[in-house]
């Protein structure tokens, strides 16, 4: 492996041993691009803002990193935000942030692309370069600096970032990031060749940019129209997947079966920026699965979507996965699942709850406030609904809703206690969870208009809830009014919302994406000063000029410059539609026979029956792409659905559970670790080694349970942190009747599949 050796000795010594998990930093999971970098002439740093556990988690990041490395002239490599501790010892021992695969210092990239997933985050990237040791104001920046990039769904409002920032992909990256290296290393050779001044080079390069479709390079760009790809069948699936070395926050494997959605709930801003639908064929899906299982041996599957039950063939899918689940004892997780979208009768054949629980979302206690916002579902059905999961063997449910949004009353409130009440009447045990997230009014929604409640409104809503459901005997969780109120600030933010964000920044406000370590007096302080101007404006200024007004529909945004190509007279309608909402609602409760229970005429309807003319697709280029012409899961789906399910799912396997175990023999293997494993603790060296028995295929013998069987795996003692051995030993049940070949043809296959620093030694059969 080409590293940078010296800068690797002085971590090793100086960094890695006096901090928690180093194996964070070290790289060397298998899946990764190693290039020979300093012979490859475009050098991009991947970027994810926040810890290793949660960016390996995101699937966008391997999608790009997929795609520029498989360009010969990029060396694509990633960074991730350091733990307080390393952050530490980074600054003490003055070393420079650098990239997992070469340990390259950052700042000696081409281009380094920061993914915008959560705007508490957005202080971190400024952390991240400072360490890096890049100027963090883009005006500051020379010949010998990166230039730094953005993109991701928080991208879609620029501004609170303008002054940190190159340029932001707006918009799908898969062809937009290789245009970006492209224009950078064609200006480079310029350059090198006496065509392009040093003086010149910055300002050539971002004039090049701005020419891009999707790319807005502030002082360069005027309007930008997103970028977007127009099939996501066109740059197939991720070709390698990376095998972190320590568990992440969703340790599955994630493959997006499709992009967009055509609900139109109008406070979610995922459901507009992504539009159109576009599906990928149920072969790529398949195939997908089968080549991802056998690169990660994961033993859990995620089909990824804005709403996984709403993709055309999700019934044949599923039933075409059954197999493959129950061959390699694969479970399932449903991220997304909207109502009406998968029946209780393929859920039935496809799978058996594995760790019983499962997810509904009504967003609100009544149906007056789901009309307006657009949440095409009734309390019939959420109630029929729980009852039957709780009768299919679920025993426990969460329950997402949402606080603050426009025109609610507190009988909205009272009505998730209704709600809560008639599930446990149905439901009798079932363990119920509430969890109440704060309305934020996002741009480039039908509600970017309307007003965020002030933080102690939200408190004294979720108290409100708390006494309401203490006597109900559920687990009740929130979402902080605090964290709601920077992430408001934030992303309706304007280009004077940097300089909040840098004194924020200055005054210790990093990390404020982990609750537990949010600096809010910072913000509020930032916000005192005026964005570190005293006397500019104030904190109550501020806070009206983001939050508390509403703004007035024919006067421009702060992002209108950002032309997501969903009609912005489109986006009036539906405001003016949840007010018509609201005023019949009134109307309604002075009436002798109110409706406040009838779902409501003035409901947009899922866009895949009816195209209410968004300005999205122009049907020749742009236009919704479905696996199958029509939605053919409806042959198979019943009313009986649920809206956004996200159970844990593994294929039926029913034979002997809770008998003995099947006829065996133990393979006895004795293993090292040396070298930077001495850095993996026992339980991450374990799993390592279980997914690469799943990816040779070993025929594991299980323990016998209904709801979770383990693999037959007994390990030698743990070994001191930092120690290295060649006496570590594993013992695998394994079915008697198996063919496995010999020995030491399984030796070789393992030893592949294996991170540098652990070996098979020997293996041997009893």
């Amino acid at each position: 492996m080409k590293r940078n050796y010296e800068l690797y000795k002085n971590l090793n010594d100086s960094v890695f041993p006096f901090v928690q998990k180093p194996i964070r930093y070290i790289g060397l999971e298998m899946g990764t691009v190693v290039k020979d970098i300093e012979n490859i002439p475009l050098k991009f740093a991947l970027a994810f803002p926040d810890f290793y556990e949660l960016g390996m988690s995101h699937i966008g990041m391997g999608i790009i990193y997929d795609i520029l490395n498989s360009k010969d002239y990029i060396a694509c490599e990633r960074v991730y935000l350091p733990y307080p501790d390393m952050n530490l010892k980074l600054k003490e021992n003055n070393i420079p942030l650098f990239s997992l695969e070469s340990f390259k210092e950052i700042k000696k990239f081409d281009v380094i692309g920061f993914s915008l997933q959560y705007e508490l985050s957005y202080t971190n990237i400024l952390l991240m370069l400072e360490l890096s040791n890049i100027s963090v104001f883009s005006k500051d920046r020379g010949l010998d600096d990166p230039f730094v990039g953005a993109g991701g769904p928080c991208a879609f409002n620029p501004l609170p970032l303008k002054d940190f920032m190159d340029f932001f992909i707006i918009g799908d990256g898969e062809i937009t990031s290789v245009v970006i290296c492209d224009t950078v290393l064609k200006a480079k050779n310029d350059l090198s060749a006496g065509i392009i001044s040093e003086e010149n080079f910055r300002a050539h390069v971002k004039k090049e940019l701005a020419k891009i479709r999707g790319v807005y390079v502030p002082g360069y760009s005027k309007n930008i129209k997103k970028s977007i790809l127009y099939d996501i069948d066109l740059n197939g699936y991720i070709s390698k997947h990376i095998i972190p070395l320590v568990e992440t926050i969703h340790n599955r494997l994630s493959i997006e079966i499709a992009r967009g959605c055509s609900s139109g709930c109008r406070f979610c801003q995922a459901g507009y920026i992504y539009r159109p639908v576009r599906e990928r064929k149920k072969e790529e899906v398949i195939n997908a699965v089968k080549n991802g299982l056998q690169d990660t041996g994961l033993a859990e599957i995620s089909l990824s979507s804005l709403s996984t039950g709403d993709y055309s063939d999700i019934g044949e899918i599923l039933s075409k996965l059954s197999d493959i689940m129950s061959e390699e004892r694969v479970s399932m997780s449903f991220p997304s699942m909207r109502i009406g979208s998968l029946s209780k009768d393929i859920l039935e054949k496809t799978a058996e709850v594995k760790k019983a629980n499962f997810t509904l979302a009504p967003e609100t206690g009544t149906q007056r406030l789901r009309n307006i916002i657009n949440k095409d579902i009734s309390e019939d059905d959420l109630l029929k609904e729980a009852a039957d999961l709780f009768r299919m063997g679920f025993k426990s449910l969460k329950l997402y809703f949402m606080i603050g949004l426009p025109f609610e009353r507190i009988a909205d409130l009272d009505g998730i206690y209704s709600l809560v009440l008639k599930i446990k009447k149905n439901a009798r045990g079932l363990k119920i969870t509430v969890n109440v997230n704060n309305f934020v009014p996002k741009p480039h929604t039908p509600f970017q208009w309307y007003p965020m409640e002030r933080e102690s409104e939200l408190t004294f809503k979720i108290n409100y809830l708390r006494k309401l459901l203490r006597p109900l005997n559920v687990n009740f969780r929130y979402q902080d009014p605090k964290v709601s109120f920077i992430e408001g600030l934030i992303s309706r933010g304007d280009d004077f919302t940097s300089k909040i964000i840098y004194e924020a920044y200055k005054l210790g406000a990093v990390y404020d994406s982990e609750s537990k370590l949010l600096n809010y007096n910072a913000w509020i302080k930032a916000l005192e000063s005026g964005g570190g101007k005293s006397g500019r404006s104030n904190f109550n200024d501020l806070t009206n000029r983001y939050l508390y007004s509403e703004k007035d529909l024919d006067s421009p945004l702060p992002w209108d410059f950002i032309d997501i190509l969903v009609n912005k007279e489109y986006f009036k309608n539906e405001f003016k539609k949840s007010y018509e909402e609201n005023s019949k609602s009134i109307y309604h409760m002075n009436a002798d026979n109110p409706e406040d229970n009838d779902t409501s005429k003035l409901l947009t309807k899922n866009c895949r029956k009816v195209c209410y003319l968004c300005g999205v697709c122009d049907f020749k280029t742009i236009s919704p792409i479905y696996s199958s012409k029509i939605n053919n899961c409806g042959s198979q789906a019943s009313n009986e659905t649920v809206d956004r399910m996200g159970g844990d799912m593994v294929c039926k396997d029913s034979s002997n559970i809770g008998g003995a175990l099947e006829p065996f023999y133990e393979l006895n293997m004795r293993y090292s670790k040396k070298g930077d494993m001495k850095y993996l603790g026992h339980l991450e060296t374990g799993k390592i080694l279980l997914k690469a028995f799943r990816i040779v295929k070993l025929p594991i013998v299980y323990g016998k349970s209904k709801f979770s069987s383990k693999p037959k795996i007994s390990f030698s003692n743990p070994i001191p942190f930092m120690s290295e051995s060649e006496n570590l030993y594993v013992k695998v049940k394994v079915k008697r009747d198996a063919v496995i070949g010999g020995l030491g043809e399984l030796m070789e296959n393992m030893n592949r599949f294996l991170p540098d620093g652990i070996t098979i030694l020997e293996i041997s059969k009893n």
